[in-house]
């Protein structure tokens, strides 16, 4: 069980966040229990970031009606550090209500009727036995998150206070933190030593000292970027006090290792969103997440930007380390390219169509599209790629997707902490499963991002030789 790429209905897969990194599939199932305890380690698409639109926190669990998509970054400090507060009758009649409240919300909502295979009550008995035996406020939210793990669906998640809180700000843009700029990820074979450079922020001290994309993160201060013997990254080290430095071993595909010294700084933003004019009157976009919300105007400015002069030849939409995000960026994408009904969500008691609007930018309505794909495209990032291929509105490059397409649902409790449900899952009109098949590639080039350089890369060219035959 790798990740939490998940798909979140609006009131965003996928996830509690730590700004410096991505990391995908690393935490195995036999040990993902640990990986709760660093602040909910998600286990299905990667760390990656999470967020989500402004919910309301209320006495009771609030829906808050947002698409996940399955992903997960920790927070600077894992929650095991955290003491534990000393449990009292108001603090156990607190449990009580959530852990009532969340086994409910399950009972009842829940995707799959039969639970996977759990027996749900037996279960609910298990855990409110727990509760009654009187539990610190770090100790319940683990033991929450515990109860959704038994639904072993790979996405279902339960969050503390403070990652929910991590998870508004990331989904508003508004992250600031201290570190020196990239978001990276490991590769899916969990023995390669080393972390990947996923984008590097523009005007970083990560930028400044010549790191790039696919670029290898060998250690970190000398600690293994990833992994030691126990299958823990130390990637949590490139944050830190402000002025302080890291020391990185970091290799460029095809060359050798090099040593570089970083200064930290303050990091403003979320991940930028890449635009270039490639030979032959071809746009390309970088879409690297659907948590931010701001995601759909910069990519409307991109397209005005790169029809300034007329319209394009072809357009390359890169969603190679896209982890999906929420449903409001999701349809405001689509709009871009579709108009009409594109497929439905489908739920334990009936069907939600998903009907876009078209808005035509620059011509976004009929150029020729071919789409990037990678392992680290989820969620909606995946439901996004193959409505386009399915509608003959693109064709896609890449890898086959790893089928994370279940929907999740927030809810918000009274303590701050939130639960993702899954809930949904998307069906295109041709009732293909991808949560079974993943997005399968017209044309599938089977390398991942860690495995060329920005200046070589065999995907990109495929796309051009697509719209250019």
């Amino acid at each position: 069980m790798c990740g939490h790429p998940y798909a979140r209905r609006e009131m965003s897969n996928a996830t509690n966040t730590r700004p410096e990194y991505r990391l995908a599939c690393l935490v195995l199932l036999a040990i993902a229990f640990v990986a709760c305890l660093l602040t909910c380690l998600c286990i299905a698409g990667g760390l990656t970031w999470w967020s989500v639109t402004s919910p309301t926190l209320t006495s009771a669990s609030t829906p808050i009606h947002t698409h996940l998509s399955s992903t997960f970054t920790p927070a600077s400090t894992p929650t095991y550090f955290l003491p534990t507060r000393t449990p009292t009758d108001k603090t156990t009649a607190r449990h009580r209500r959530i852990f009532t409240e969340l086994w409910e919300i399950v009972r009842d909502d829940y995707l799959y009727p039969d639970y996977n295979g759990a027996d749900w009550d037996a279960i609910g008995q298990e855990y409110r036995d727990r509760v009654e035996t009187g539990l610190g406020d770090e100790e319940f939210w683990i033991v929450m998150d515990e109860m959704v793990f038994e639904l072993d669906d790979d996405h279902s998640i339960f969050l503390s206070p403070a990652a929910a809180k991590e998870e508004d700000l990331l989904f508003s843009g508004e992250m600031e933190y201290v570190g020196i700029g990239i978001y990276t990820t490991v590769p899916w074979e969990i023995d390669e030593a080393y972390a990947v450079i996923l984008q590097v922020l523009p005007d970083s001290p990560a930028e400044r000292a010549g790191l790039l994309p696919h670029d290898h993160i060998l250690t970190v201060d000398d600690y293994p970027a990833c992994c030691d013997a126990y299958g823990y990254d130390y990637l949590y080290r490139l944050t830190g006090p402000e002025g302080s430095t890291v020391e990185l071993q970091v290799q460029t595909p095809g060359k050798a290792p090099r040593t570089v010294t970083i200064t930290r700084a303050v990091i403003l933003g979320t991940e930028a969103v890449e635009t270039r004019l490639l030979e032959g009157n071809v746009g390309y976009i970088m879409i690297p997440t659907l948590w931010d919300d701001t995601i759909v105007e910069r990519v409307r400015q991109a397209l005005e930007q790169l029809t300034a002069d007329g319209e394009l030849a072809g357009l390359i939409l890169d969603h190679r380390i896209n982890p999906g995000g929420s449903y409001v960026v999701l349809e405001g994408l689509l709009a871009f390219f579709a108009d009409g009904e594109v497929g439905h969500f489908s739920t334990s008691w009936g069907k939600d169509p998903l009907h876009i609007r078209g808005v035509d930018v620059g011509g976004s309505q009929s150029v020729p599209i071919v789409i990037l794909v990678s392992r680290e495209t989820a969620s909606f990032a995946e439901v996004f790629s193959g409505v386009l291929q399915e509608l003959g509105r693109a064709r896609v490059v890449g890898r086959t997707t790893l089928g994370n397409i279940e929907t999740l649902y927030g809810y918000d409790f009274e303590d701050g902490s939130r639960a993702w449900i899954a809930q949904e899952v998307f069906r295109p009109p041709s009732g293909t499963d991808w949560e079974d098949t993943g997005i399968v590639p017209d044309v599938e080039i089977l390398l991942d991002w860690g495995e060329f350089s920005i200046q070589d890369d065999p995907q990109l060219e495929a796309a051009l030789d697509l719209l250019h035959p």
